[in-house]
């Protein structure tokens, strides 16, 4: 049977006599199990203190950063408020520029940009700030569906204000010369028969040789020489409106000629059936007369 019993001997050097002693097995183990035990719990101790100096450093810089979010996040809600009245002007310049060109206005459900899709259930925020930051990126999502749709209503818009440029481009709103309006569109004697007779223009009077400008944009698609009318233009401006010039002395045009308004198309004179020098001008509608008063938008002529 093993002994219960360690004998330790100690040799002191100053004296070098022997000293013998007798420890019990069991207070060897007791001893080196309140060693392993110490040791151990001052791993623990050592470990939990570095953890929790390392948790309390970690917790500071999280607040700190998340101090500083919560102030960045604030920043930029006020940039996106200021953003939202920009916008509300860009919307109000829109709706205008559609007023003044008579287009249709934009529903204002339509402007709202809705978006949608599959419900994920309420969503969990854990701080305030995670919170601010959805409704922020939400804020900013409406904005750049709004910013494309003003793209696509100011696209929309030039294309439209274009074709009502070349409409207005090809529409006669000038007087065609300096002069007085002798006669007017409607029934009245003629000066040779002295007959009621229809007659489908005006008749501006002025000195021979006055210059004769073209009303709108257009192309000569008739000229030279009508037993009535003398020396004769023809313009069709499209959109189904002509111009007809008559009795003029000398016609600067070609047919075929594309013409611009305010272009020097001829110069007043008296050929043809005329008492004296004048221009005769028609403005016709799907080939029907027109008063071409209604069409005298900018005069350049004193008036009558």
């Amino acid at each position: 049977m093993p002994r219960s019993e360690y004998s330790v001997i100690i040799v002191p050097e100053s004296t070098g006599k022997v000293i013998k002693r007798t420890v019990a097995r069991w207070m060897v183990v007791a001893g080196l199990s309140v060693v392993a035990l110490f040791c151990i719990f001052s791993i623990i101790f050592t470990i939990g203190y570095f953890n929790a100096n390392v948790d309390k450093q970690t917790l500071v810089s999280l607040q700190e950063e998340n101090s500083f979010l919560e102030t960045k996040i604030a920043n930029l809600q006020e940039s996106v408020e200021s953003i939202k009245g920009q916008m509300a002007g860009i919307v109000e310049t829109d709706e205008n520029i559609r007023l003044v060109f008579d287009l249709p206005s934009i529903d204002p459900a339509i402007r709202e940009v809705g978006v949608g899709g599959p419900d994920f259930g309420p969503m969990d925020f854990n701080t305030p700030a995670a919170e601010q930051t959805s409704l922020v990126e939400r804020d900013i999502e409406k904005i750049l569906r709004q910013i494309n749709l003003e793209n696509a209503s100011f696209n929309d818009v030039y294309e439209k204000i274009q074709s009502k440029r070349d409409v207005l481009d090809h529409t006669p709103s000038i007087r065609p010369c300096e002069g007085f309006i002798s006669s007017g569109l409607g029934m009245r004697k003629d000066p040779f028969t002295r007959l009621m007779t229809m007659h489908k223009g005006l008749d501006i009077s002025n000195r021979k040789g006055t210059p004769v400008y073209a009303t709108a944009d257009g192309k000569v698609i008739r000229c030279g020489w009508d037993r009535g009318m003398g020396n004769f233009i023809v313009i069709d401006h499209g959109f189904n409106l002509k111009t007809y010039y008559g009795h003029l002395s000398l016609i600067k045009v070609k047919k075929g000629q594309k013409i611009n308004r305010m272009d020097v198309i001829g110069l007043m004179g008296s050929t043809g059936r005329s008492t004296g020098p004048h221009l005769h001008y028609e403005v016709r509608k799907y080939n029907r007369p027109i008063n071409p008063k209604e069409y005298f938008v900018k005069s350049i002529i004193y008036n009558s």
